[in-house]
């Protein structure tokens, strides 16, 4: 990981329709965004921002990352522009809302998960297949999702409490839901 530096991709600021402090926006395919001082969730609206909820405060959880930070992965850079922070029974983890640019100005969405030290960087592909409810996946089985084998290393119950920045979806505070850890060699 890098510091911060400026981004090529287009920039975006309103004023919070709550308190009236800058929303800033590095991108212009993000639709929400959380206030940073008063945590009002905002959706953009043409050129304005409209109030439709608020975030709870981030659960300090002393990661090493922040909003605004840069790196590379796999030779392409991406800035960190949103966050969402995570609680299951096992704990908290955070899922980072990251910006790939490409040299024709084009940008691609990614979230870089952080839990216990360690990062995985998940791209959204749509499933051609459905796969198998989270009721009928067992730690330890083997599973195949799009031909590919995975082996379920947990399954737990979650609820997103916490969210900052940009966001590609709204976030919702209010439904829990399981998620499942597959890992493959």
């Amino acid at each position: 990981m890098a510091t911060s530096t400026p981004s090529p991709q287009r920039a975006y600021r309103a004023p919070c329709p709550n308190c009236g402090a800058p929303v800033e926006f590095r991108s212009a395919a993000s639709p929400f965004a959380v206030c940073s001082f008063c945590r009002s969730t905002v959706v953009r609206a043409g050129n304005e921002l409209r109030k439709i909820g608020e975030s709870a405060e981030l659960f300090d959880d002393h990661t090493p990352l922040q909003l605004g930070v840069s790196g590379t992965y796999q030779g392409a850079h991406f800035d960190l522009v949103g966050r969402l922070q995570y609680r299951s029974s096992e704990g908290t983890w955070n899922e980072w809302h990251a910006l790939f640019a490409s040299g024709d100005g084009a940008q691609k969405s990614a979230w870089l998960s952080e839990d216990n030290g360690r990062y995985v960087v998940a791209f959204d592909l749509p499933l051609r297949t459905p796969v198998p409810p989270a009721a009928q996946l067992n730690v330890g089985a083997p599973l195949t999702v799009e031909g590919e084998r995975w082996v379920v290393a947990s399954v737990v119950d979650a609820r997103l409490i916490a969210a900052e920045g940009e966001l590609p979806k709204r976030p919702n505070l209010e439904v829990a839901f399981a998620v499942a850890d597959l890992r493959s060699p």
